[in-house]
């Protein structure tokens, strides 16, 4: 054999591998029901997130948002999205999200973006580590920062004493007078 004819059939053999994979062309499709419009900037950096990993909408990604206008219609835009027959649905949001995409599907998988509340004492995973059913995703524990949050800010403010009241928090020094809502301390 040639050495020509060699590199001739060793391009052709790892070629085929690349030609029958783009003939399989499979395109995924993502869906999801939030308050927040498309348009959203949380919106379209997912889209551009998964452009960078090689899916592009309209040639192999999907991408179908259904906007919620209230808290009473979640479910019914979370049957209008299992309609479109996603291959993955995001629940992101409050609870109501999770809760009306697994009242509208137990087979397809949710992918759970869980801001206010906690989906292990709730009940709808035993474990992030190890998620069962079809239910997987993050949970952000921003309740139990608040108190390191607030250490940070005595700790930045020097002298400022920091309280709340009616769920504002107060900021002020005694060198500045009264406590105010959100205000900077002045030296």
């Amino acid at each position: 054999m040639r050495r020509r004819d060699f590199i001739a059939l060793i391009g052709g053999a790892t070629a085929f591998p690349l030609a029958a994979r783009a003939q399989q062309s499979v395109t995924l499709r993502v869906g999801t029901a939030n308050a927040q419009p498309r348009s959203a900037p949380q919106w379209v950096a997912f889209t551009r997130r998964m452009a960078e990993f090689g899916y592009v909408e309209g040639k192999n990604f999907t991408y179908d948002h259904v906007q919620v206008r209230d808290a009473e219609t979640w479910e019914s835009a979370y049957r209008e999205v299992v309609a479109r027959k996603p291959d993955i649905i995001i629940a992101s949001g409050p609870e109501l999200s999770l809760k009306a995409a697994l009242a509208t599907t137990d087979k397809l998988p949710v992918v759970m973006i869980a801001v206010d509340y906690d989906p292990i004492a709730r009940g709808y995973v035993r474990s992030l580590a190890k998620p069962d059913g079809n239910v997987t995703g993050v949970y952000f524990q921003n309740t139990d920062l608040a108190g390191k949050h607030l250490q940070i800010m005595k700790t930045v403010s020097g002298n400022c004493v920091l309280g709340s009241t009616s769920g504002r928090l107060l900021v002020g020094s005694a060198s500045c007078g009264a406590p105010t809502s959100g205000a900077a301390c002045r030296r």
